[in-house]
């Protein structure tokens, strides 16, 4: 057990975060490969925004649908399994559509069902992972680890767009979708090795859908939790959700820069994200309730700089930019809290209702930007918006304000 702590507390020397980590990086920048080259198959093959709306919610709405329920299976004995299996699953997904493709005999209702195939077995993976990390690295490392995976995320970010454009430029389309099929299979050889330590798993004994219940009964009674996941999950992810909207409208028809200038406002943020994850890294803020309010804070602060300034290519790139570290800092530092305050065996159920609610509140958002903005100016709306969105996050120093720092309230369910 000494030796297992002594090496929780080097996560560079953490064979099994390496393992996940480095897995885990080549599947993100694989499926970077994959969200580049699905939406320009689709266009190209159909020609119609429609077309191109049906496959987000083949991205999104069927991991929405079962990822609360998968949080159960999460909280057992078998997360080594579900990673392998989800990852194994997904790998033979994208070679089946590098297939077709290759042969020219994907017609898009075939595409769409491997989509939703896709999306249901993501839908295994993320609570599984979310529950895995703080099991491996010991939760006094988790910032530290939660950054490494933020920067590979960032740097796949950066780098997989433009390396998928060259890629479709020079080459055929299927060659990216076996790309990502290699990579998931990569991903799940690594986490064949996996040693994850067994948590209590009494629940198992109790009814599934009791399991399920308890998840929200525990994030219900757990006022700091919820208030935690009504800010972060909600609020910030509902005003964040239509950004690309307004960014497309800001750069097409305000400061006219063309396709090339939005390429290069999507970049800055990437690399402020990349930037706040190597300032967790550097340990420069180790609290980790001021990491998600300074972020929160300054993403709302970003809002103000482009509301502020519309007409100005500057004031665009430098509010990106302080986006990018917002959003850096923000997400690692709810993650890292949610993972410090929820129990290990409860971790998968309430990590699959923080992601669902996350991901569900999205279209809203996007939807709600979409319409708004036909009818007031988007200056207004990036002005209230990042006075919100700051509110919001200055809103946890109130409930965090006693016992800030400490792992977790003892609260049984």
């Amino acid at each position: 057990m000494e030796g297992w702590d002594m090496m929780k507390n080097n996560v560079l020397r953490n064979k099994n975060f390496l393992l996940l980590w480095m897995g885990n990086s080549v599947s993100v920048l694989g499926n970077r490969f994959y969200n580049i080259a699905i939406m320009w198959y689709i266009i190209e093959t159909t020609g119609s925004s429609i077309a191109l709306g049906l496959s987000v919610l083949c991205f999104t709405i069927p991991s929405v649908l079962v990822m609360p329920f998968v949080g159960v299976l999460a909280d057992r004995n078998i997360k080594k399994y579900l990673l392998v299996f989800s990852d194994m699953i997904n790998g033979c997904i994208m070679l089946a559509i590098a297939l077709f493709m290759f042969f020219e005999e994907l017609p898009i209702y075939l595409l769409y069902l491997l989509m939703i195939a896709s999306s249901l077995v993501s839908a295994f993976f993320s609570p599984a992972i979310g529950a895995t990390i703080p099991l491996i690295v010991g939760k006094e490392n988790l910032p530290k680890a939660n950054s490494f995976m933020q920067v590979t995320n960032q740097l796949s970010n950066i780098i997989g767009p433009a390396l998928a454009g060259i890629l479709i430029a020079v080459t055929n389309m299927w060659l990216l979708f076996l790309i990502n099929g290699i990579s998931f299979i990569i991903s799940a050889f690594s986490e064949m090795f996996l040693a994850i330590p067994k948590v209590d798993i009494d629940h198992v004994k109790r009814k599934f859908y009791l399991q399920f219940q308890e998840g929200f009964t525990y994030v219900l009674r757990y006022k700091k939790l919820l208030h935690l996941i009504i800010v972060g999950g909600i609020i910030i992810n509902f005003f964040l959700a239509p950004l690309n909207v307004f960014i497309t409208v800001l750069c097409n028809q305000i400061l006219k820069v063309g396709a090339s200038g939005m390429g290069i406002v999507d970049a800055a943020i990437s690399v402020g994200a990349l930037s706040g994850s190597l300032i967790i890294l550097l340990n420069i803020m180790k609290d980790r309730v001021k990491m998600v309010i300074f972020g929160l804070s300054i993403e709302g602060i970003a809002l103000l700089i482009s509301g502020v300034f519309p007409e100005s290519y500057i004031a665009l790139l430098i509010f990106a930019f302080i986006l990018g570290i917002g959003v850096s800092m923000a997400s690692v530092g709810i993650g890292t809290l949610y993972q410090t305050m929820v129990p290990e065996n409860k971790m998968g159920r309430v990590g699959s209702l923080l992601s669902t609610l996350s991901t569900f509140i999205v279209p809203f958002g996007t939807m709600f930007g979409s319409f708004i903005i036909n009818y007031l100016s988007i200056s207004w709306i990036l002005n209230v918006s990042g006075i919100l969105v700051t509110l919001a996050g200055l809103s946890l120093i109130i409930t965090f304000r006693k016992n800030r720092g400490h792992a977790a309230d003892n609260l049984s369910v």
